[in-house]
């Protein structure tokens, strides 16, 4: 099983992601819109790969909308690092909507919603290679 459907299997139906050939042109709304968020540029914020490990990694240990355990933290590192690992050697650039689950902010202050949930967050990749989504979402 890839990463991608092990990280959608471990976290729950909420939850987008996937793995799909890039193109030398894309933009993160490109990649925004081939995954069903919102195609909008000013709702994504440029982050490093070891922010968007972090994003990813809290995003799956903890519920949004109550903070409660979805998975161990253990298992949230252990996929978040391979998600970000497929895209290592590469051009990729990583991108979220906000500071949830950045160690540069507090959990849950300041995003910009790219979906209809009540809760939403994750990382998009761009790379001339291939496009990546871990992006999950909660109702309270």
């Amino acid at each position: 099983m890839d990463i991608t459907e092990r990280i959608k299997q471990k976290r729950g139906q909420d939850t987008i992601a996937g793995i799909l050939p890039g193109a030398a042109s894309a933009s993160v709304t490109d990649v925004a819109r081939s995954f069903g968020l919102l195609d909008s540029s000013e709702c994504y914020e440029e982050i490093d790969a070891v922010e968007a490990a972090k994003v990813i990694e809290n995003v799956l240990h903890r519920d949004m909308a109550y903070n409660t355990e979805i998975m161990p933290f253990s298992l949230a590192r252990e996929l978040s690092g391979e998600f970000v690992a497929a895209f290592a050697g590469s051009d990729a650039r990583f991108f979220t909507n906000g500071e949830w689950g950045r160690s540069t902010g507090a959990l849950g202050v300041g995003w910009t919603p790219v979906t209809s949930a009540t809760f939403d967050t994750g990382v998009l990749v761009v790379s001339d290679q291939t496009f990546g989504c871990v992006w999950c979402m909660d109702e309270d």
